[in-house]
């Protein structure tokens, strides 16, 4: 029974063990690191907790609607000499009394400033939830930008890789024609060099990828001792001629972002609010109007005077009620009241400035990305080309060289040259992917996608 028990705990632990090795081997694609990064964002927490204050701010505003009710209740107990309430004369007794009362206030009219009130406490919530939606966007594109720079550095230490196995190869070869008397020490010290070189260069491409690696897991705020896989799918696609160029007008695209950008729509939103602001200061010049009513009783008794009536009675027959309607007029406030309309004043003249200048950076980032978007393919599409052209040339020039009609200064710079050519065209796609995903983020499109979508 203990040896049966034994292997099924080992059993146990294989299966933890495979599963935990499975779960640190998934693959992270762009939109689930972003969905992760939302998630974890401690500015997008903030904000939320910003919106749920505003909430409670508009609550309070609507409840200045309703009447305020308050009780009081007082006990007072005297001894030595006192008045008689009944004769109005000084006795040397002991009593005891107390008091009761309850009553309730409402603003009838202030200005307008409930309302209003009112209604800047709704686009304040309307506010932090821009805030909010846009701190998420932010946290997502920042990642997105993460995201990019991490493959950038995995697609060029893979380049790195690949020349480092063509310069062992060709190191081969070239020692085994020194051995046959087909080449001399000279380009083979040349080639060693040049492997050498390759071997540094992939090391410090590994470098940058980790450090790079390292700068998206802090974005994600994922724990940086946990292995995190990226999606490396599309540094494996050979050719963009696919990708035509898209139709999307810069100023269609502007036109949708003026709604959808949730910046612009806190501008607009703070705008608004200045505003109302504007309005609720006229009531520290204009009167106010309140109604009041309540209820009140009390009872008093000698302490060594029995003849009182009790506390029923007493409570009853001293019970009373009244009702008031109050106005205050503001007559001289040391002039608070006009500096605080032109304060407001100018605060709504610098909203206003401030929507018409985020509107203009928008403008300009809209049409920074659309231009960036077609440029950065028409880039691809010239650089596929290149690096096809250079390939070819350089296996040529390497032939050449194997048959002593090249030098290995010529391979090294054909070499060189290939290697730019890839890593410029891997820039160029992948920024390209980027601008896709921005200019489709401006047409109202969730920057974060529930299925990653092959299509770039």
């Amino acid at each position: 029974m203990s040896k049966r028990k034994g292997i099924t705990i080992a059993l146990c632990l294989l299966a933890c063990c495979c599963g935990s090795r499975t779960a640190a081997q998934e693959i992270w694609d762009v939109d689930r690191c972003m969905e992760y990064a939302v998630k974890h964002n401690r500015t997008v927490k903030q904000r939320q907790l910003e919106s749920d204050n505003y909430r409670l701010d508009r609550m309070k505003a609507i409840g200045n609607f309703l009447p305020g009710i308050s009780g009081g209740a007082g006990i007072q107990y005297s001894f030595g000499r006192s008045v008689d309430p009944e004769t109005n004369t000084y006795n040397n007794v002991s009593t005891f009394n107390n008091s009761y009362s309850a009553q309730a206030t409402v603003t009838l009219f202030n200005g307008g400033s409930l309302v209003n009130e009112v209604r800047r406490s709704q686009a304040a919530l309307l506010l932090g939830k821009a805030a909010f939606q846009e701190a998420q966007d932010n946290t997502a594109l920042e990642t997105f930008q993460a995201y990019i720079d991490a493959l950038y550095y995995y697609g060029t230490t893979r380049l790195a890789r690949k020349k480092l196995m063509e310069s062992d190869s060709l190191l081969y070869k070239t020692q085994r024609q020194e051995q046959l008397g087909l080449k001399g020490r000279a380009d083979v010290a040349q080639m060693e060099a040049q492997q050498a070189t390759d071997a540094y260069n992939l090391t410090h491409q590994r470098n940058l990828y980790e450090t790079a690696l390292l700068t998206l897991k802090q974005k994600m705020n994922y724990p940086a001792a946990d292995t995190l896989r990226l999606d490396t799918e599309i540094l494996n696609a050979t050719a963009l001629q696919s990708a035509a160029l898209r139709a999307d007008r810069a100023e269609d695209v502007w036109q949708t972002a003026l709604h959808t950008s949730p910046t612009l729509r806190q501008s607009e939103l703070n705008k608004k609010i200045a505003r109302l602001q504007r309005k609720i200061s006229w009531a520290n010049v204009l009167p106010t109007i309140s109604l009041s009513g309540g209820i009140s009783s009390s009872y008093y008794k000698e302490l060594h005077n029995h003849s009182y009536p009790d506390f029923r009675n007493q409570f009853d027959n001293n019970l009373g009620e009244y009702f008031s309607i109050s106005m205050s007029i503001p007559i001289f406030n040391r002039l608070n009241g006009m500096a605080s309309i032109r304060q407001a004043r100018n605060n709504y003249r610098i909203a206003c400035e401030q929507h018409e200048a985020q509107k203009e950076e928008l403008q300009k980032l809209v049409l920074q990305a659309v231009q960036d978007r077609e440029g950065y393919l028409r880039e691809s599409i010239q650089m596929e080309k290149k690096v096809a052209s250079d390939s070819l040339a350089y296996h040529v020039t390497r032939r050449k060289y194997e048959e002593g009609l090249m030098t290995s200064l010529d391979v090294q710079s054909n070499a060189a040259t290939w290697l730019e050519s890839e890593t410029l065209l891997l820039q160029s796609k992948l920024t390209y992917i980027m601008k896709c995903r921005l200019v489709d983020y401006y047409k109202g499109e969730d920057i974060i996608r529930p299925i990653n979508r092959k299509d770039y």
